[in-house]
């Protein structure tokens, strides 16, 4: 499963750098990859970087990663893509969020701390559980209330 070599993290922290951080912009310090270049075909180019991203977590799992952990990667990769599909801002959004280098640091924490990595990625999946669960009963008591208010209209 995992070691402490150090070894696996390698190529896939090279393929985070080549997505996220390969390049500089001249005259700063603004690091980019090709997946902003990518995500400069609006729709299409996002859904193709997540793609590429999920080589990450699919390396995760040959490495062992338990499902906190490759859902902490999986959201990196959501919220780079849902905020990356909007021209322009999603494409600066791409060049800070960097979602890959996350998950390729994500990875590092795992191997270098196996139990709390975890530990702290099944806190952060059962927090974020819990705020949709949230959410979710909010909708439902605004629906109920909805309709018990064109009820009371009609009736």
């Amino acid at each position: 499963m995992m070691t402490g070599s150090g070894k696996y993290h390698s190529n896939p922290k090279k393929f985070a750098e080549l997505l996220d951080s390969k390049f500089t912009l001249p005259g700063t310090r603004i690091k980019f990859g090709i997946d902003p270049i990518i995500g400069l075909f609006t729709g299409l180019g996002d859904w193709f970087s997540a793609i590429l991203s999920i080589y990450l977590m699919y390396y995760a799992t040959k490495i062992g990663a338990t499902p906190g952990v490759l859902f902490r990667m999986f959201m990196n990769i959501f919220i780079d893509l849902i905020i990356g599909v909007v021209p322009v801002l999603g494409d600066m959004f791409d060049i800070a969020w960097k979602a890959n280098i996350r998950n390729a640091r994500l990875l590092e924490k795992l191997e270098a701390s196996p139990s709390q990595t975890e530990s702290q990625s099944s806190v952060i999946m059962w927090g974020f559980l819990i705020f949709l669960v949230l959410i979710l009963t909010g909708v439902l008591i605004l629906i109920s209330w909805m309709f018990a208010e064109i009820w009371k209209a009609i009736f």
